[in-house]
């Protein structure tokens, strides 16, 4: 029986490329999503191709969700030995000074309450195995902070911190946890927007040494090398995939003078009434 894997916001995006470069390995996948639809049609392809896997929907951020998730995987298959923190969700852009609380709170909650709640339950199990691997979605907005995006930053860059401390604590039980920090990620979505000529998108490739958004591809690759045997003495790193855009700031320029004039024309607007 091949290892199994918990992949969470693994219905779409990135997480789905992660689960079918897993399931194409033998991993038993098992899929998470809030979206019921998406989860299981992931689910479908995987067996499709003669895969693997279950599909558990859970919102990360809700504890007893989360519970539910590990629960069901271990009665469903026993262990759990690799675990892939994906989940996230898209929030708008504002300066600090314009943030709503509810943005502030959503983002927080699913990205790092919501990495920490499956990092705890995992390592119940992990421990007990004496084996395992952690692997954490970041951003290089972790890294560096990004204007109009500071809840973001902010939750990224707390996952990195977690990640340093988890990868401390757990190292005795030869369990690795590590962090992948992708720049400008070439989804669906993105790669729409860069055929309309998006001058946000080409703000960030212009800004970016290599001239290419990250794929959703390279970050599996590097999530299947760093679940491998050979990234075994690997921890605690954060592995940047963005082309040398960490280097840059045209995004951050970009929207500094975005969202000035955004503010402006809503301020016109305001005192035109």
């Amino acid at each position: 029986m091949g290892n199994v894997i918990i992949i969470t916001g693994s219905g779409s995006g990135i997480g789905r490329t992660i689960a079918l470069r897993f399931a194409k390995a033998g991993y038993r996948v098992v899929i998470n999503d809030i979206v019921k639809e998406n989860g299981e049609k992931i689910l479908a392809e995987i067996i499709s191709q003669g895969g693997q896997g279950i599909f558990v929907p859970a919102d990360v951020s809700n504890i007893e969700q989360v519970r539910n998730l590990f629960q069901t995987t271990l009665a469903e298959y026993g262990q759990v030995d690799v675990l892939v923190n994906n989940a996230g969700v898209p929030g708008g852009f504002s300066f600090i000074t314009d943030m709503p609380d509810e943005t502030w709170l959503k983002t927080i909650s699913v990205h790092l309450t919501g990495t920490f709640f499956c990092i705890r339950e995992a390592l119940k199990t992990m421990i007990k195995m004496e084996t395992g691997r952690i692997i954490n979605i970041a951003s290089i907005a972790g890294l560096m902070g990004t204007v109009g995006s500071g809840e973001y930053g902010a939750a990224k860059a707390g996952i990195i911190n977690l990640t340093k401390t988890c990868a401390k604590e757990s190292g005795p039980f030869n369990i690795t946890v590590n962090a992948i920090a992708p720049g400008m990620v070439g989804t669906p979505t993105n790669l729409k927007l860069q055929k309309k000529r998006s001058q946000f998108i080409e703000t960030a490739i212009e800004g970016t040494p290599t001239g290419c958004m990250t794929t959703p591809a390279q970050i599996s690759e590097t999530c299947f090398f760093l679940a491998s045997k050979s990234a075994s003495n690997i921890t605690g790193q954060v592995v940047t995939i963005d082309g040398g855009a960490e280097m840059s700031t045209n995004m951050d320029s970009f929207m500094a003078q975005h969202l000035i004039r955004r503010n402006k024309s809503a301020s016109n607007n305001n005192h035109g009434k």
